[in-house]
């Protein structure tokens, strides 16, 4: 037990430098491959602290809850991509005068104002009233959790 109260302060504080670094970059360019890059690694992050979360204690709960919220508006914003995509490739093969146009039209506009949406709120930290943005309270949650596994003062 001693190894792992070592290797895994190393290892989750380099998955959150992973995540913090690209999500200013994700954030401000707002481009899907930006913003799949920052999914995957607030996705490894995630995993690791769910692995590793009888060492960390109540305080990973904190870190995870904000990571799924983190999660969940980027799969939105995945999923709103990927639809219009799917969803403009219909509409290639359609005449100008296809009954469906309209339609498929329609839920390209809803993805796109979804997407926007959810990209909007991460911007906005994911900040709830009286809460610090998202970054901050990740940051805070895994010191937290981390201090957990600093090894006990002898008896």
């Amino acid at each position: 037990m001693p190894a792992l109260r070592k290797a895994v302060p190393a290892l989750i504080r380099e998955r959150l430098r992973a995540v913090a670094k690209l999500n200013a970059a994700a954030l401000e360019s707002g481009r899907q491959r930006d913003l799949h890059a920052l999914r995957v690694a607030v996705k490894r992050l995630r995993y690791n602290l769910e692995f590793f979360a009888l060492l960390l204690g109540p305080h990973g709960g904190e870190a995870l809850n904000v990571l799924g919220r983190l999660q969940e508006r980027l799969g939105t914003i995945s999923d709103a991509g990927s639809f219009s995509r799917t969803c403009a490739a219909m509409l290639a093969r359609l005449g100008p005068d296809d009954p469906r146009r309209p339609g498929l039209l329609a839920r390209i506009e809803a993805a796109r104002v979804a997407r926007r949406q959810a990209l909007a709120v991460l911007r906005s930290g994911l900040a709830r009233k009286g809460e610090a943005a998202y970054p901050e309270r990740l940051a805070a949650a895994i010191s937290a959790a981390l201090g957990s596994l600093s090894p006990k003062p002898p008896e």
